[in-house]
């Protein structure tokens, strides 16, 4: 079993790496389309994140209403073979529309891995150690980082920016029919369900995290961390290649180790130390994101404003580390909260309000700030931008600290449910 159950992690800890290289390739790359094109910053901004955004969380709802019942590990290797392809199409993209009809392909693939691969962890590991195997999963999205900065970085630059794409969309091909053909679906976990919970599935599960206080803090954290996130991602590597006049393949090398090593290290530690500190007091379990947002502010600032590029490039280094920790804990948060039907539910209006805030909004809102409040700042207009976002990073970090001021009763209940679960109630 417990062999199995790592190879199931591995497998989807590698969907979530190839889903992550095949969004965020396109970051690496924003320059030369831009120029190819004649685009603004605010036509790569809507690009790389509000069209690509509205699908992704569009369709959440309907693949998370398949993954309540049905075959998840077919759902995800059929959505990683479709986004997978839909990449590699973007190669051949003549204009604008064309790479954006593209891009909305992407989104639709790409919203059939997150919910079904949660489902199937929860119900794969116990509460005790839910946090330390989320972790470990979200270290896919360093993984997949990592690669689409090399591949974007030097593959763009040697062979050029649609390369890039096609070397990008390849390995999903090979993982959807691994995970189809090596993945055995999980057996579901047994929770009391409602009638009223079987029949409208989306009612019940939002109604549950509405009628949360702790939940729907969490929701509204992870949210706005959504902006700051998912803006850094797609403007960082613009920033440093027109700011410190590193070249293309250099950014990439640079952010493929600090944000793909690092940052993933920093992931998986954070999850780890949550379960170990959450041990001793519950409230670390989510109190381990307020600190990892409000230590990593100062070195956020130094690399955004600092003109000595050593300098910006280590405090960029240090915040990178606890850059994804907020992660696995909002998550094993909401899923130690909910049934096991409402889960991949759960996760869909979590994830909607993440990218629709977050991918929508984040690079979308710095790309209009360069093109017109710091229009007149050069250089420095992108910096200023994501300077402006950093306002919503403590903004989430007061939300998350009401998660932690409801953790202790939150945790009586949980237990309380564990129990009955297991006595068949």
């Amino acid at each position: 079993m417990n062999t199995e159950r790592r190879w199931t992690l591995a497998v989807l800890t590698a969907v979530f790496a190839v889903n992550n290289l095949d969004r965020h390739v396109l970051s690496i790359v924003l320059d030369p389309i831009g120029q190819e094109f004649a685009l603004s910053d605010t036509q790569l901004g809507l690009l790389s994140g509000l069209m690509f955004a509205l699908v992704y969380v569009l369709f959440g709802f309907p693949i998370a209403k398949l993954s309540a019942k049905g075959n998840r590990c077919n759902i995800i290797s059929t959505c990683v073979a479709l986004w997978s392809s839909l990449t590699i199409a973007m190669a051949g993209a003549q204009n604008f529309v064309q790479l954006a009809v593209a891009r909305l392909g992407v989104g639709i693939g790409e919203a059939g891995a997150v919910t079904p691969a949660h489902s199937m962890i929860s119900d794969l590991y116990p509460k005790h150690k839910r946090t330390s195997a989320m972790a470990t999963f979200v270290t896919g999205a360093n993984i997949g980082i990592l690669l689409a900065f090399l591949i974007g970085g030097i593959a763009g630059q040697l062979l050029g920016w649609r390369w890039a794409f096609v070397i990008a969309g390849l390995p999903g091909l090979v993982l959807a029919v691994l995970l189809k053909f090596t993945v055995t679906e999980p057996v579901r976990e047994k929770t009391a369900v409602s009638s009223e919970e079987s029949r409208s599935l989306f009612i019940s599960s939002l109604k549950t995290i509405y009628g949360h206080r702790g939940l729907l803090h969490a929701m509204l954290g992870v949210s706005i961390v959504g902006i700051v996130t998912f803006g850094a991602l797609a403007w960082n590597p613009t920033l440093i290649i027109r700011n410190h006049g590193l070249t293309q393949a250099q950014t990439g090398i640079f952010l493929a180790l600090v944000i793909g090593i690092g940052g993933g290290f920093g992931t998986w530690f954070s999850g780890k130390l949550a379960d170990w500190l959450g041990e001793k007091n519950a409230k670390w379990r989510v109190g381990i994101v307020v600190a990892a947002i409000l230590i990593s502010k100062p070195f956020v600032f130094v690399f955004l404003l600092a003109d000595n590029t050593a300098t910006a490039l280590a405090a960029f280094a240090v915040a990178a580390f606890m850059g994804g920790v907020f992660w696995a804990p909002t998550f094993a948060y909401l899923h130690s909260n909910l049934s096991s039907e409402m889960r991949p539910m759960g996760t869909a209006i979590y994830l909607f309000c993440f990218n629709l805030i977050g991918v929508g909004l984040g690079p979308t809102i710095i790309g209009l700030l360069s093109d017109t409040v710091f229009s007149e700042a050069g250089n420095r207009s992108i910096a200023y931008g994501l300077l402006t976002l950093q306002i919503a990073g403590i903004w989430a970090a007061w939300h998350y600290w009401q998660v932690v001021r409801e953790i202790p009763q939150d945790a009586e209940t949980e237990e309380k449910r564990s129990l009955l679960s297991s006595a068949g109630c």
